[in-house]
Parts: structure tokens; sequence; C-alpha cells
């Protein structure tokens, strides 16, 4: 199962990574800081699962998340956020994100969830 890290912060990319390398089963764990290397990543990997920074450098992290549903919708997308407002979390949301996790406060949940979705 794929999972695609979206994070220019390379220290935050290998944390998430080892978090989901956490989640017991093998799984393929790819990592890009632009948006140019995501879109790649996207088309080459077709993940099942998509960590994705707010903060995602390069571009718009809502942009990117409407390129990821409208390639996979099955696609799982994963927001983190540090600082936002509660409105633009909310259209996070409404364009398809599936879970909204605040890195500081919900980083330990995603070996979880990342679980449940390759059983699911």
């Amino acid at each position: 199962m794929p999972v695609l890290i979206l994070d220019s912060s390379t220290n935050v990319a290998d944390r998430l990574g080892d978090l989901v390398a956490e989640a017991k089963r093998e799984r393929a764990i790819y990592k890009a800081a632009s948006e140019k290397d995501a879109i790649k990543l996207l088309d080459k990997i077709k993940p099942a699962v998509v960590l994705l920074d707010v903060d995602f450098s390069g571009s718009s992290a809502i942009e990117i998340l409407k390129k990821i549903k409208i390639k996979n919708n099955k696609t799982v997308v994963i927001v983190l956020y540090t600082h936002t407002d509660k409105r633009k979390l909310e259209l996070y949301k409404e364009i398809g994100a599936d879970f909204i996790f605040n890195k500081y406060d919900d980083f330990e949940k995603i070996p979880a969830i990342i679980s449940a979705i390759h059983k699911g």
C-alpha cells in the first residue's frame, strides 16, 4: 500500500515516514517536498494514502488536494496543520480531506489510521 508524504520539511517528512512504518505491515513510503515532485509521484505510484501538510511548499495545498481527489477519489488524504484558521480547515474537508490532524496534538493517531485503511 503506497503512502505519499507531502511536506516541505525533511525533518517532519522523516518523522511521518517513521510513524507510517510503525503501522506494522510493509508499505512503500514516498516523500515529496515540491508540487512538481508530488504530481509526478501521484501519477507514478497511485498512493492509497497521502499525508498533506497545509503549508506544503511551492503551491496551495488546497489545489494539491483537489488534484489528488480528481486523480483518484479513493485516495485517503490526511491533512496536517500546525496553525490555520477554522474556515480553511472546513474547506479542506469540503474538498475531500478524509482526516484533518494537528501535527502536535494528533501526530500519534497516524499509524492506527493507516493500519485501519490497510485492513479496510
